[in-house]
C-alpha cells in the first residue's frame, strides 16, 4: 500500500522492511512506515510525528536521538492521540510499551499518568 496524506503532508507505506523490531510503525520525516495491518490509531501517533518533524523545520529526529527529554515530549504527545483512537481500556498498555521501549527512564506508573493526565482533567 502507498498513499499520499495532506494532512499532514507525508507519505504513508505499508512494508515488512526498514521498521525497527518491535515497533509496528516508524516515521523518518515526512514518510510513515507501517506494518500490514497497523490499526488507525497507530497511523494517528505517526501523523504526529510527521507534525512534529514540519513543526521543528526538520530537526525532530536530531533531537529526538539526541535528547531524552525531546523524545519523551514527542512521544507523549503521539501516544495521547493514538490513545483518543483507542477503547479506554488501552491506556494501560500503550504506557507500558512508553515507559519500556524508549530509553525514557520512567516508570509505567508515570507513562500512565503522561498519557491521561488531559482525560483526566477534561472527566473533572
Amino acid at each position: 500500500m502507498l498513499r499520499y496524506c495532506r494532512s499532514p503532508l507525508c507519505l504513508v507505506i505499508e512494508t515488512r522492511w526498514l521498521i525497527p523490531r518491535g515497533f509496528d510503525g516508524f516515521t523518518p520525516g515526512p514518510l510513515i512506515l507501517l506494518r500490514p495491518g497497523a490499526s488507525q490509531a497507530l497511523i494517528e501517533h505517526e501523523k504526529v510525528h510527521v507534525r512534529q518533524f514540519w513543526r521543528s523545520c526538520g530537526l525532530m529526529g536530531v533531537l529526538y536521538l539526541a535528547s531524552r527529554r525531546w523524545r519523551l515530549r514527542y512521544e507523549v504527545e503521539a501516544y495521547r492521540e493514538q490513545l483518543r483512537h483507542s477503547p479506554p481500556a488501552a491506556a494501560r498498555g500503550l504506557a507500558r510499551v512508553l515507559a519500556c521501549k524508549y530509553r525514557l527512564r520512567i516508570s509505567e506508573d508515570e507513562a500512565y499518568r503522561l498519557l491521561t493526565q488531559d482525560l483526566q482533567r477534561d472527566a473533572e
